[in-house]
């Protein structure tokens, strides 16, 4: 039974005491093995009085030493333990020491980083008022610009019609004067003539040739006359003036100009005289850059709106051309009259500018009745 005990203590026991629990477990061997011979000498020969003292002896001085090796194994384990107590005193100290600085370090830590939001969201709320304050000023002023540029918009919308009125009105004086003037100018001047240089032979080749230039004159007149305010676009509408302008292309460049205007009349006079200024753009365009054979002007209501088309069979436009000062007009006159223009590619190659207007109210209500 000894031996379980010793070697689950020597298990147990700290490295330093394995020498000495090891010369115990010696001596405590030792000690055994001298009591069995004792007891074997004694149960061999219970007279032998001698030999049996001198062993009880020696067995004492084994115990005696057997206590010592007790005693120091005792009073190194207590060392031990009383060491231990005060490492751990030392570590509890240390434990509560650090439990303390870190219970401080974080309350500090936490002090600090309320200190830090307070003072960061007072930041973000003055950034906050600040920015707040930015942009009701940015609306404010986008706002009165936003005000300022619609009424200069409307103002030069309103300017651009008046000026385009005005210029209508003018070619329409213009046209009036010259074909009411310069055509009485050359009638008196054909009659000054015939009432001078009539009745004589000698003089028929001179009236002849009078007369020729007389009437050249006037076609002259007329054709001036026409281009600055064309007389059809005032008496009958935009269908007749387009197709008297159609034909009249036709036989100055050489090509073949179809014209089909329908509903016309639905148009109010300035966007007639628009629609009508855009084509003759597009038709000097044609004359100018084209090279076409053939051309096409078209013309219709659309829903709520009146579309125009002038179509070529020409060379097309370049794709890196800039804008003409032509085109631009057209855009320009499109815009004027609350519409929109488009230029794309024609269905044989050439060139369609495509004006779209929006019809008068009453228009539109007739339009629309009429689909129903």
């Amino acid at each position: 039974m000894l031996a379980p005990a010793f070697a689950e203590l020597r298990a147990i026991a700290a490295p330093m005491l394995v020498t000495d629990l090891d010369a115990l477990w010696a001596l405590v061997l030792r000690r055994v093995e001298m009591a069995q011979r004792n007891v074997d000498a004694h149960r061999a020969d219970p007279a032998a009085g001698s030999p049996l003292q001198a062993r009880l002896e020696e067995g004492r001085a084994v115990m005696d030493q057997i206590r010592t090796r007790f005693h120091e194994a005792d009073t190194t384990l207590r060392q031990e333990i009383v060491q231990r107590d005060q490492r751990l005193l030392a570590l509890k100290r240390d434990a509560v020491m650090w439990a303390v600085l870190l219970t401080a370090s974080g309350v500090m830590l936490i002090v600090a980083a309320y200190v830090l939001l307070q003072r960061e969201q007072t930041r973000r709320r003055r950034a906050e008022a600040a920015l707040l304050a930015a942009n009701a000023h940015l609306e404010d002023t986008v706002t009165a610009r936003t005000a300022a540029l619609e009424r200069a918009r409307a103002e030069i919308e309103a300017f651009a019609h008046h000026l385009d009125r005005s210029i209508e009105t003018e070619r329409r004086r213009l046209a009036r004067e010259v074909h009411d003037q310069l055509g009485q100018v050359f009638t008196a001047l054909k009659m000054t003539a015939h009432s001078n240089l009539g009745g004589q032979e000698h003089n028929a080749e001179a009236l002849a040739q009078i007369d020729t230039l007389v009437a050249d004159g006037i076609a002259t007149v007329r054709r001036i006359a026409a281009t600055l305010r064309p007389p059809l676009l005032d008496d009958l509408g935009l269908g007749p003036a387009l197709a008297l302008a159609g034909r009249q292309f036709g036989a100055h460049a050489g090509v073949d100009c179809a014209v089909k205007v329908d509903d016309s009349d639905r148009l109010d006079p300035e966007h007639a005289t628009q629609l009508y200024r855009i084509a003759q753009e597009a038709l000097t365009n044609i004359a100018r850059h084209a090279g076409a054979r053939r051309v096409w002007i078209e013309g219709g209501t659309v829903g709520g709106h009146y579309q125009l088309a002038i179509e070529d069979d020409g060379r097309g436009m370049a794709q890196s051309a800039s804008p003409s000062l032509g085109l631009v007009s057209m855009r320009e006159r499109a815009a004027l009259a609350g519409g929109s223009l488009h230029i794309g590619r024609g269905r044989n190659g050439g060139v369609r500018v495509e004006v779209s207007l929006p019809l008068a109210a009453g228009m539109e209500e007739e339009d629309t009745s009429c689909a129903s």
